[in-house]
């Protein structure tokens, strides 16, 4: 798809925002594939994913910048079934950690087995060298955004600004 260069810095914005969150979504569709036959879901890969080392809900949910309540229902699914456990957190008595089981190691291991595949294939139309310039440019992006943010979307100051035309310049 031609996308016609942007005109301002709020229309470039616009596109790259759009153009990760299109991504995004095509990652999070390859995580259901990836993960559904094996009865997981791409939610709760990412869950059993950072519990390979004990960590809070509320750290996972920062990392992965979702809300601390949705990661809870996940984390409690997993544990449910057996595939992380609660432990106590001696710097938090509320802030549990999350650890994996070895019915948890294990279930990571057939989703890291499924992305291995599922990445090679995918590989055969990129290269090494611009998926790890992408992941380097993305790092910087996240690093800005972070700052800007402070830790917490709340803090974010934004100050008045015009409204956009947000008129489709282009079908896509």
């Amino acid at each position: 798809m031609f996308v016609p260069p942007a005109s301002s810095p709020e229309e470039t914005w616009t596109s790259f925002a759009m153009s990760v969150f299109k991504v995004n979504g095509f990652i999070i569709r390859a995580g259901e594939g990836i993960t559904n036959p094996i009865g997981q879901s791409s939610a709760r890969w990412q869950v059993l994913e950072r519990a390979y080392e004990p960590t809070t809900v509320a750290r996972i949910a920062q990392d992965i910048g979702h809300a601390r309540q949705s990661v809870q229902r996940q984390a409690d699914i997993l544990a449910a079934e057996g595939l992380i456990s609660y432990q106590d957190n001696p710097a938090d008595r509320r802030a549990r950690f999350l650890t994996l089981t070895s019915d948890g190691t294990e279930v990571l291991a057939q989703i890291y087995q499924r992305q291995v595949e599922w990445s090679l294939r995918i590989m055969t139309k990129l290269t090494p060298d611009q998926l790890a310039r992408l992941a380097d440019a993305l790092e910087d992006v996240a690093q800005v955004l972070d700052d800007s943010f402070a830790g917490d979307v709340e803090d974010v100051s934004l100050s008045p600004a015009k409204p956009t035309n947000l008129k489709k310049k282009h079908p896509q």
